[in-house]
């Protein structure tokens, strides 16, 4: 085939143009697979940390420790919050953070939330 004299170095333009489209196709799956994999991490922080702060005479700071101490081992969790509320009756814990980014310019926000009873001791006869 032969080419004419105004089509030389179009295809160097065209794979300028088609390029970043294609990456950007492949990466996004493994996008989608960290930030999957970031909520699933801070899902079980948020667990971690109600198991932990539900005892009858645990506190607050223990929940959120104990979801640290998870975040910590986990990893894939940028920015990672932990907000405990316990009251009398319910542990509360929500984990807030970023999955890691691939591509550029898109933030890929994380919450979990998690809620469970406070242990409470009952005598035997009211059992």
């Amino acid at each position: 085939m032969r080419r004419h004299r105004a089509e030389a170095g179009l295809t160097s333009t065209e794979l300028a143009v088609v390029m970043p489209v294609l990456i950007a196709l492949v990466l996004v799956p493994f996008q989608v697979a960290l930030w999957w994999h970031a909520k699933q991490v801070a899902v079980a922080a948020a667990r971690e940390a109600v198991d932990a702060a539900q005892v009858a005479d645990a506190t607050d700071t223990a929940g959120e420790a104990a979801a640290r101490r998870f975040l910590n081992a986990a990893g894939n969790l940028e920015a990672a919050q932990v907000t405990v509320t316990r009251t009398v009756d319910t542990v509360t814990v929500e984990v807030t953070g970023r999955a890691p980014r691939l591509l550029p310019g898109l933030d890929w926000q994380v919450t979990a939330r998690a809620v469970g009873p406070v242990e409470r001791f009952v005598p035997e006869p009211d059992r």
